[in-house]
């Protein structure tokens, strides 16, 4: 409880700060607006339709290019972890996509897809697929031999072994990579959407751009922080604490 209160001070000292810095106009507001126009920019854009439907948009092809990605990087994860040679090959060459900025793959997905729908679903699964491959890999390379040598003494037949001894014992490992995956490919779908769409978070930023509205681009900022914070925290890291609490390692 301590700890939220914290954080909540926090929040508000920021915010009274930056209300503070801008009020006193050293800089023109229309360059560093106050926290209310940038709050009553957001509720304009609300109230003309134009935010809550980019944030549906936004949601949608995120959810649909995760879902891909997860399955990419999850299947290259269990081979990369239960193959020497293959990890061997393949580890470096995902540590340097993991490396690369999501907007670098917005260029060559216009170039292959154009502005369709698809270059942003591939955006998102090339941003976050390297991430979950990883930390598949990991966890099942750091699985004790013990448990693989005690499961075929109890009599578990080899085509069980996955889902009863190397998947629940790598979990922990996977939900922290498909963790860290939502988080890459989030920005990899803003990205995107600067370039690429006509609706969307990121088709919101580009537009407050355009018309040099900073409130408006501060406001979609912020605002999409908001929702990846909400996600990571409510959702992701939810599970993320509950499984590695049934494993005893919180």
């Amino acid at each position: 409880m301590k700890g939220k209160l914290m954080i909540a001070l926090f929040y508000i000292f920021v915010t009274a700060l930056w209300q503070c810095i801008a009020s006193q106009q050293w800089v023109p507001q229309y360059i560093f607006p106050t926290p209310l126009m940038v709050v009553q920019r957001l509720w304009e854009l609300g109230g003309d339709g134009s935010l809550w439907p980019s944030v549906k948009q936004t949601l949608l092809r995120m959810c649909a290019g995760f879902v891909f990605a997860t399955m990419i990087g999850l299947s290259i994860g269990l081979i990369m972890g239960t193959n020497q040679l293959i990890n061997s090959c393949f580890r470096s060459f995902f540590l340097g996509l993991q490396t690369l900025p999501s907007a670098a793959w917005v260029p060559i997905s216009l170039l292959i897809f154009g502005l369709r729908d698809q270059g942003i679903y591939f955006v998102i699964i090339m941003s976050s697929m390297a991430a979950m491959a990883i930390a598949t890999a990991d966890g099942i390379a750091q699985i004790p031999p013990m448990y693989l040598r005690a499961a075929r003494t109890l009599g578990t037949p080899w085509y069980a072994i996955g889902h009863r001894v190397i998947f629940p014992a790598a979990l922990p490992n996977i939900v922290t990579g498909i963790k860290l995956g939502w988080t890459l490919g989030w920005h990899g779908a803003v990205s995107a959407e600067l370039i690429k769409s006509t609706m969307g978070l990121g088709f919101l930023l580009h537009m407050g751009r355009e018309l040099n509205d900073v409130s408006q681009v501060l406001g979609i900022m912020l605002f999409t922080l908001g929702i990846g914070l909400l996600i990571d925290r409510f959702f992701f890291g939810l599970i993320e604490t509950k499984i590695k609490r049934q494993w005893g390692l919180v």
